[in-house]
C-alpha cells in the first residue's frame, strides 16, 4: 500500500478519534438486546448517511445497510454487529452500561462505531478505489439469527451481493494493534436444543412402583458422551454438552413424572452436525427402551429452529487479507488464531461456500497487560464476561485496518477471490 494513501488513512481517522469514541460510548452506554435493538439501528443508520454514503436503508427490522457506490468493479461487504447481551455491566466508568441488566460484552459496541468511520473514510478517499461497498450492521448475532433473518428480508436481492465479505470480531487474548486470521473454520457449526425425558412418576420410597425419568436422564446424559469419545473422528472436533437438567417434582421424596434438558452441539459443518443430531435421537430412544418405557413416551427431543452456520474463513482470501494487514501494520503484528467452538453466523453470508469471506480477532486488550514476550501478565477477561470491555483504542487499528483492506480489495486484483 502506497505510503501517502496510508498516512492518509491514519491522518483522517486520528482526526476523528473523538467523533467515533463518543459513538462507542453511546453504545455501551446504552446498550440494547438482540432483535429490540431500534434506537440503535436508528442511530446507526443517521450516522451512516451523515458520512455520506449513497443509500442507507433498515433490513430484517433493526437491521441498517448502507452502500457506498464509486463506479465499476468489485463488490466487497463490511460486516458489524449491534445487539448486547442480557447482563449486569461490573465495570466502571465512562463506557459503562446505563442499563439494568444489559451491556455490550462481546464487542458490538466497538465494531459499529468502526464501520461508522470506516464509512467516513471510503467516501473521502474515492480516488483511491472503485466498485461498491455495502456495510452490514447486523442485528441478533447473539444466538437471534440475525444474519439468517437478513439475508431472508433480501439483502443479497435489495443490495448489491458481495464478491467478499469480511468482518471484525474483538478479541480478549489480543492486544490493540495486533489482529490474529485463521484459514479454514474458525467458529463452528452451533445448535441448540432440548429433551423432554417422560417416565411413570411415583414414590421415592417404592421405586418398582415407577419408571423413573432421572435415571434414565442421566443415562442419556452420560451416553450422549460417547458420541464424540465414540462416534467421531479424534481429527474432527465436536463438543456436545448438556447444559440443564430440571426435575419436574419439588420433593426429595417423589420420583417425578418427566425431566427437562437442555444442550448444545458444536461441531465443524452440515454433515457432522447431522450425524451428532442422529445420534442423539438414538440414544434417546435406545435408552427410553432400556427403561421399559412404551413408544409413545419416548424422549422429545427438540431442535432450536435455525443452525449457527460455521464460519470457514476462506483460505485463499484470508491469505490476501493477511497480506494486506501485514503491510498496513507489520507482519509482526498478524498472528495465527485457534478454531473455537463458538457460534458466529457471520457463516452465513458465505451461502455455503458460494461467497469468499473472513473474520479477523482485532486486539482489544490494553498492551500494558502483557509482558515483552506478548504473554499476559494478568487475567484477561474473556467474551460475555461481565468485565470484558475493548480498549478504546481499539477504534484507531480497527478504522485504519479495514479502511485499508477495503480499498486494497478494490484497488488491485483481488489474487485469489472467486
Amino acid at each position: 500500500m502506497q505510503n501517502a494513501l496510508l498516512e492518509k488513512i491514519q491522518a483522517f481517522t486520528n482526526a476523528d478519534y473523538t467523533y467515533l469514541d463518543d459513538i462507542f460510548a453511546h453504545y455501551s452506554q446504552h446498550p440494547e438486546p438482540s432483535l429490540q435493538e431500534f434506537k440503535t439501528a436508528q442511530k446507526q443508520l443517521t450516522l451512516y448517511r451523515e458520512a455520506g454514503c449513497d443509500r442507507v436503508e433498515f433490513c430484517a427490522g433493526t437491521g441498517v445497510v448502507a452502500v457506498i457506490q464509486n463506479g465499476a468493479g468489485k463488490t466487497v461487504l463490511c460486516r458489524n454487529d449491534h445487539d448486547a447481551l442480557l447482563m449486569q455491566d461490573q465495570i466502571e466508568g465512562r463506557y459503562r452500561s446505563l442499563v439494568p441488566g444489559v451491556a455490550h460484552k462481546c464487542g458490538h459496541s466497538m465494531v459499529p462505531a468502526i464501520s461508522v468511520g470506516v464509512a467516513r473514510n471510503l467516501v473521502r478517499l474515492k480516488e483511491y478505489w472503485e466498485g461498491t461497498v455495502v456495510l452490514v450492521s447486523q442485528l441478533g448475532e447473539e444466538g437471534a439469527d440475525g444474519a439468517g433473518k437478513m439475508l431472508r428480508d433480501g439483502l443479497y436481492e435489495r443490495f448489491p451481493k458481495p464478491d467478499m465479505a469480511l468482518a471484525y470480531h474483538c478479541s480478549p487474548t489480543l492486544p490493540v494493534g495486533q489482529l490474529g486470521f485463521r484459514k479454514g473454520f474458525a467458529f463452528a457449526t452451533t445448535s441448540m436444543g432440548s429433551i423432554l425425558v417422560k417416565g411413570q412418576g411415583g414414590h421415592g420410597g417404592a421405586p418398582d412402583t415407577a419408571i423413573d425419568p432421572i435415571v434414565l436422564a442421566s443415562s442419556i446424559v452420560m451416553r450422549l458422551q460417547t458420541i464424540v469419545s465414540r462416534e467421531m473422528s479424534p481429527f474432527e472436533p465436536a463438543v456436545v454438552s448438556v447444559c440443564s437438567f430440571v426435575s419436574s417434582s419439588q420433593y426429595p421424596s417423589v420420583i417425578p413424572d418427566s425431566v427437562a434438558m437442555k444442550f448444545t452441539v458444536r461441531c465443524m459443518g452440515d454433515a457432522a452436525y447431522n450425524k451428532i443430531t442422529a445420534a442423539i435421537e438414538r440414544i434417546c430412544n435406545a435408552e427410553a427402551a432400556a427403561s421399559n418405557l412404551p413408544p409413545e413416551k419416548y424422549p422429545v427431543i427438540n431442535h432450536r429452529e435455525y443452525i449457527t452456520d460455521a464460519v470457514y474463513n476462506d483460505p485463499h482470501f484470508t491469505t490476501r487479507l493477511e497480506g494486506i494487514f501485514g503491510e498496513i501494520f507489520g507482519q509482526e503484528a498478524i498472528k495465527e488464531e485457534p478454531c473455537y467452538a463458538f457460534g458466529e453466523d457471520f457463516g452465513h453470508y458465505a451461502l455455503k461456500g458460494e461467497i469468499p469471506i473472513s473474520l479477523i480477532w482485532l486486539g482489544s486488550v490494553s498492551p500494558d497487560k502483557f509482558d515483552n514476550n506478548g504473554k499476559p501478565v494478568v487475567f484477561l477477561e474473556p467474551l460475555h464476561s461481565p468485565k470484558f470491555m475493548p480498549e478504546p483504542e481499539t477504534l484507531v487499528p480497527g478504522v485504519v485496518g479495514m479502511t485499508g483492506a477495503v480499498i486494497a480489495l478494490l484497488e488491485l486484483s483481488p489474487v485469489g477471490v472467486g
